[in-house]
């Protein structure tokens, strides 16, 4: 019980840091209302879809990435900064410490998408609104997986210098550009192979977006098969960010640097 107390103890620490860079924030949010109002109207007369209707529900998720990924600039600043040290000395092991910083990833992530999920709905209104909730904790699982690759970016650039942003936009690039997020299915098998089609296919940030705009948006029947994809392509980012974030944990231990 002392060290779970400890867990969210720290998960709320974290997880306050999250708040506190509100200008940051701001500026994230105020970037995907704009990709959402305005590159999503401005195509949606340059295509044959509605792409306003296909993008808006892809800001959600695009912002459950981006607030996932600030788990990794904590993370990186409290390995260079000396706090994670501190976190060393306290009565909590390291995976504790590794399940705190999940904990407050994931959650600080659904606060900042669920504020765009709430502008979705507003600008797109459903009658289905209320499915919004039951994704909600597939979601949760998402951003815990997001968070995991996060952390490992962290882990990673602890021991290079100053390569996190690289690493972190390396990252963007790879799982936004080779998803469904942007642009359909159906668009991108014209152009691109077919081995593409598939990485883009299992992405999670293409089944959740899918989720989104079939269940909450067009209000078609909830299908758990697509559920336990997000749940199963999400899962694996949380294991190895946490194995990764460990393994530092471990070697700042042992030798006193990473």
């Amino acid at each position: 019980m002392t060290e779970i107390r400890q867990i969210l103890q720290v998960a709320r620490t974290d997880f306050s840091y999250f708040f506190r860079t509100k200008w940051l924030m701001a500026v994230l949010l105020s970037l995907n209302l704009s990709d959402m109002l305005v590159i999503g109207l401005v195509y949606n007369g340059m295509m044959s879809i509605n792409y306003f209707q296909f993008f808006a529900p892809a800001v959600v998720v695009m912002g459950l990435f981006m607030g996932a990924m600030d788990t990794g600039r904590r993370i990186w600043l409290a390995l260079r900064e000396g706090v994670t040290q501190y976190y060393l000395s306290l009565p909590i092991s390291n995976r504790g410490l590794v399940i705190a910083y999940l904990i407050a990833g994931s959650f600080a992530a659904m606060i900042y998408s669920s504020t765009l999920l709430l502008v979705a709905l507003i600008v797109l209104p459903t009658s289905v609104a209320w499915k919004a909730l039951i994704l909600l904790p597939f979601l949760l699982i998402l951003a815990m997986g997001l968070a995991g690759i996060a952390a490992s970016l962290a882990a990673m650039a602890s021991t290079h210098g100053e390569y996190f942003f690289a690493y972190q936009q390396i990252i963007q690039v790879l799982l936004l550009t080779l998803s469904t997020v942007y642009y359909p299915r159906e668009i991108m098998q014209l152009y691109l192979p077919s081995a593409v089609i598939a990485l883009a296919s299992i992405n999670p940030l293409s089944v959740a977006a899918e989720a989104l705009r079939e269940f909450v948006f067009k209000g078609s029947a909830i299908q758990l098969n697509i559920m336990f994809n997000l749940v199963l392509t999400s899962v694996p980012f949380a294991l190895l960010g946490a194995f990764a974030y460990y393994r530092a944990l471990h070697t700042l231990q042992v030798k006193g640097k990473l």
